[in-house]
């Protein structure tokens, strides 16, 4: 009987890892997900062509255009406002795993 309740905690532990882990995937897709767009609209704004491989002067110039973007507050405006909306769910998905 020792041996039954035993395999019963360890498959209880599985669950859990499994649990957590589907937990920490969601959050990190949840966070990527607006760091790719924000970061593919910032080299937008700043008028860069990735296609070109940069060199020297040139890759200082697209620094500072982002740079310069950066201090926009236009550009954090929709920043601020898809952090708002992550950490509203990533606080769902923590209280719905705290739930099960």
């Amino acid at each position: 009987m020792m041996v039954q309740h035993n395999h019963v905690m360890l498959h209880s532990d599985r669950g859990t890892m499994m649990m957590a882990r589907i937990v920490q995937m969601a959050i990190i897709v949840v966070w990527a997900a607006p760091v790719v767009l924000h970061s593919r609209r910032l080299v937008q704004l700043a008028h860069i062509n990735t296609r070109l491989a940069p060199g020297g002067q040139f890759l200082r110039q697209h620094l500072q255009r982002i740079w310069w973007w950066l201090g926009r507050e236009e550009f954090w405006r929709a920043v601020q406002a898809d952090t708002v909306r992550c950490l509203e769910i990533t606080l769902m998905i923590l209280l719905l795993a705290w739930m099960m």
